[in-house]
């Protein structure tokens, strides 16, 4: 009978969190920002205040608050704006500016399964996005108090002076991993560096996560507690542990602020502000409920962020370690005491590779669905990061933000960069080794998800019971993505944008007007490794562009041009016709084309993805970003929002 009201009670607790979820996720959809814009202004005079400032690849990415827009109605204006400056512009927190640029709005996916980037700015208050036409700006004047926001200006203007201080300490690679370990600035990681760590399966020590959060605290609990233990009369008197545990707290939210609050950062803070009270409180706080209680403060501040691949990979590598060191782990814990030194050293590397190998399982579908290839070479790059990372990097950083304001950093910054040239070599070793990183593509979305579910529900349980429910939702996953089939071809809704995957021949055909970060995210849809584009990847230079693709011996052929002066000649010889600029007649397709996309299906559907046949007498499969995406307000498509 109780086992009965147990599994009833647990049932109404779920159902009233997925109530409670939708009510907050839909609140913060109704609280974004409204009267977003829906066309581009190509010339336009943006007045206002800089709220934040950002390193971005060359250029300064500024968050810019409007008081005015030439184009746009004065009290419309309740969101801000990104606009992109040359990257040796003299800028500041509270600058307010005036300058001439090209505001673009929210840009909704290229074609359906690509990355949702607008989603994040509308959550952000971000509602246009540009540059600034070379140097046509002026700073107006500098208001020291933004909108009464005296913590937030000034969190970021502390941000700026300790990036100055880095740029003037340090040289070489080491300053862009500096100023992302310290204040999460990743703006001024170089793009091959960034891609080592990433091979490497070391990006994770670019993201402020728990890793950084949990080493820094430990380091200021560490210190205090140790330095009030050589005094006989405190340690003798009073509750060090208690005093380093409320150090530890105020350590971790100034980092949390230096490090600009990202999601990972959030997580981690949030967890540790668990823990620290737990021993305030005299009480044992590693446990999964722990994890379940920063997912939810985090939701609650973010629902957005569930979609996004820092929260997803944060909470299951976090879910998975805690779920082992507070069950089997445990042991190997709890007789270290009784071990030699040696003993002790060795326990600790078995347990450095076994949370490496740990982390690597849980976060590979979800790391290759999202970027489409997976570091199996992490785990041993890992070995030699981590202890880095807690021994020599992390108390450097902490002595760093201790002597900032005194203006002696220079001596910690200069200690942490040999620590950080063993990270970019170890980095750049591993990611030599070509074999030890998988490509992999065509991960079915529902089958990750109920994949991810399953594992979660076994975390959790650790019952060899409870495993019994969630194997058809196993089975489920493996039959989702045995049918899964990635479109071949991909036009984009900026209807230049196209490619055409031969599956046969393995190559990915192309339009010359293609930019490369689009092509690098098409390019991992198909599986291709950026060594092969050379040899997998074709431009089609003619406008029109015939081919003949084969899927499963099925021929289809594709025409795909800007404008078709004979539509009715092409419809007779090609089974899909793309027409990016112009519209086609509706009698185009009894002509013979199973397909048409024109630029109308363009403008108001957003990009297609189109599956072709597999059988003979198979039809083509087409999906748009409208019916993909749904009518969100972030998603704008034929000059107007979602909502």
């Amino acid at each position: 009978m109780s086992r009965r009201l147990a599994t009833l009670a647990f049932a109404f607790q779920l159902l009233a969190s997925l109530a409670f979820g939708a009510l907050t996720s839909a609140s913060h959809t109704e609280l974004g920002p409204d009267n977003i814009p829906t066309k581009t202004l190509y010339t336009t005079e943006v007045t206002g205040t800089i709220i934040a400032l950002e390193p971005r690849n060359g250029r300064i990415r500024a968050t810019v608050q409007p008081s005015e827009i030439v184009g746009i109605a004065q009290d419309q204006l309740d969101w801000n704006v990104r606009l992109s400056f040359l990257g040796d512009s003299a800028l500041s927190i509270g600058d307010q500016i005036r300058a001439n640029a090209r505001l673009f709005p929210l840009r909704a996916p290229a074609v359906p399964g690509d990355p949702d980037f607008s989603r994040n700015l509308y959550f952000s208050n971000i509602a246009a996005s540009g540059f600034v036409f070379g140097r046509q700006f002026e700073v107006l004047e500098n208001q020291k108090d933004i909108n009464n926001n005296v913590l937030l200006v000034g969190i970021e203007r502390a941000r700026q002076y300790i990036s100055a201080v880095i740029s003037d300490e340090m040289t070489g690679p080491e300053t862009g991993i500096a100023k992302a370990l310290i204040i999460g600035e990743r703006g001024e990681v170089a793009p091959d560096i960034a891609d080592n760590l990433r091979k490497s399966g070391l990006a994770h020590l670019l993201a402020i996560s728990g890793l950084h959060m949990g080493l820094l605290c430990g380091t200021v609990f560490f210190l205090i507690r140790f330095g009030l233990a050589a005094i006989p009369q405190i340690a003798l008197r009073y509750p060090i542990k208690k005093w380093a545990a409320m150090a530890a707290m105020l350590a971790g939210l100034v980092y949390l602020g230096l490090s600009g609050a990202t999601i990972p950062t959030q997580r981690a803070f949030v967890m540790l502000l668990v823990v620290w009270l737990a021993l305030l409180l005299d009480r044992r706080a590693i446990s999964l409920r722990l994890v379940g209680v920063a997912a939810i403060i985090v939701l609650i501040l973010r629902p957005d962020a569930a979609l996004g691949a820092s929260f997803q990979l944060s909470f299951a590598a976090v879910g998975a370690l805690v779920a082992f060191y507070d069950g089997p782990g445990r042991r190997w814990l709890d007789r270290q005491g009784m071990l030699s030194w040696y003993e002790r050293t060795g326990l600790y590397l078995a347990g450095l590779l076994l949370t490496s190998l740990i982390v690597t399982a849980v976060t590979a579908p979800i790391i290759g669905y999202h970027f489409g290839r997976i570091s199996m070479l992490g785990v041993l790059a890992n070995l030699v990061a981590i202890p880095v990372m807690a021994f020599w990097v992390m108390p450097w950083i902490v002595v760093t933000l201790a002597l900032v304001p005194v203006g002696l950093s220079g001596l910690s910054l200069a200690a942490i960069k040999p620590g950080l040239t063993v990270l970019l070599e170890t980095a750049e070793l591993v990611a030599a080794q070509d074999w030890g990183l998988w490509y992999v593509s065509g991960l079915d979305m529902l089958a990750v998800a109920l994949g991810l579910f399953a594992l979660a529900w076994i975390v959790i349980w650790r019952d060899k019971v409870m495993i019994v429910p969630v194997i058809p939702v196993i089975f489920a996953a493996i039959i989702f993505q045995a049918l899964h089939k990635e479109p071949e071809i991909l036009i984009s809704g900026d209807r230049e944008s196209w490619a055409i995957y031969d599956p046969d021949a393995g190559i990915l055909h192309t339009s010359s007007r293609l930019n490369d970060f689009q092509k690098g995210i098409w390019m991992s849809r198909f599986g291709i490794r950026p060594e092969q584009e050379q040899s997998r990847v074709q431009s089609c230079q003619n406008d029109p562009c015939s081919l003949g693709v084969s899927a499963n011996i099925v021929q289809s052929r594709i025409i795909v041009a800007s404008r078709i002066a004979n539509p009715f000649y092409a419809c007779r010889n090609a089974d899909i016709i793309v027409s990016l600029k112009t519209d086609l007649p509706t009698t185009c397709q009894a002509s013979g084309a199973r397909v048409i996309i024109d630029d109308d299906v363009l403008w108001w559907q957003g990009g297609v993805a189109i599956k072709l046949p597999s059988k003979p007498d198979g039809k083509p499969v087409i999906n748009t970003v409208r019916a993909e995406t749904g009518n969100w307000p972030w998603i704008i498509i034929g000059g107007r929002a979602g909502r």
